[in-house]
């Protein structure tokens, strides 16, 4: 079995629609593949969490976690979580999400700062340009290069946005966000979380056109939480007498 075929891959669900929605999965099949998933990254963080830690703290994106981090992909975890015989498939940024939400339940299951005000803004990946996507399909005449070059730009701009999105999000309610983060996967009680956070979703939309599935909801938010709660607190200026 070739475990570092666990983190290939590049879907990004980020679609058009009138309002705020989140796409559920319903079946058997992707809930069961959904906890697959977490479980595997809690194997990892529980075997390797330090490393873990630096790796979604350093904000490094799933190619370089193969490169420089491949201690992180365990193939006795893969086995603990599958059962065996099996390869997973993590797309865009779903391993970082599951390590994310891994760390989250391992550090802070117990108690967290209320408030992230006294963070400065986190680094995010930067959004692609669209001035040179535009010179390169102007200057290739392939269909398919053309073709390639628009989807991985989409791709890219999916990542950086929702990393945004997901800061946003965590600043505007960490408590509740931390409340879902530590809430198991696909269970009622996870849906009334997700419900309790949109209005800090609607807040944070550009344009209050965007539908996620909630695998990817609960990603972002999960990685932007853990990130900014390890973050350094920032002294607060006095006021003035």
């Amino acid at each position: 079995m070739n475990v570092k075929s666990i983190i290939l891959g590049a879907a990004i669900c980020a679609v058009a629609f009138p309002n705020f929605a989140l796409a559920d999965s319903k079946t058997r099949e992707m809930e069961a593949n959904r906890r697959i998933m977490f479980n595997y990254a809690k194997c990892v963080v529980k075997e390797r969490h330090d490393r873990a830690s630096e790796a979604i703290l350093s904000n490094v994106d799933n190619g370089t976690i193969l490169r420089k981090y491949s201690d992180l992909i365990r193939e006795d975890c893969l086995v603990n979580a599958v059962g065996g015989g099996a390869e997973m498939q993590f797309g865009g940024d779903l391993y970082r999400y599951a390590l994310a939400d891994a760390l989250v339940s391992a550090d802070f299951a117990k108690t967290s700062d209320t408030d992230f005000s006294n963070r400065l803004p986190l680094a995010h990946t930067a959004m692609p340009s669209q001035s040179e996507l535009d010179k390169y399909l102007a200057s290739v005449k392939s269909k398919r290069k053309r073709e390639e070059a628009q989807a991985n730009f989409d791709k890219q701009a999916s990542i950086a946005w929702l990393s945004r999105f997901g800061e946003c999000v965590v600043r505007q309610n960490p408590i509740k966000a931390r409340m879902w983060l530590l809430t198991p996967t696909d269970i009622a009680e996870e849906t009334s979380r997700i419900s309790d956070l949109r209005s800090a979703f609607n807040d944070c939309l550009d344009n209050g056109t965007v539908k996620f599935n909630r695998v990817i909801i609960r990603g972002t938010v999960a990685l932007n939480y853990y990130r900014l709660a390890k973050a350094t607190v920032q002294p607060v200026a006095e006021k003035a007498k």
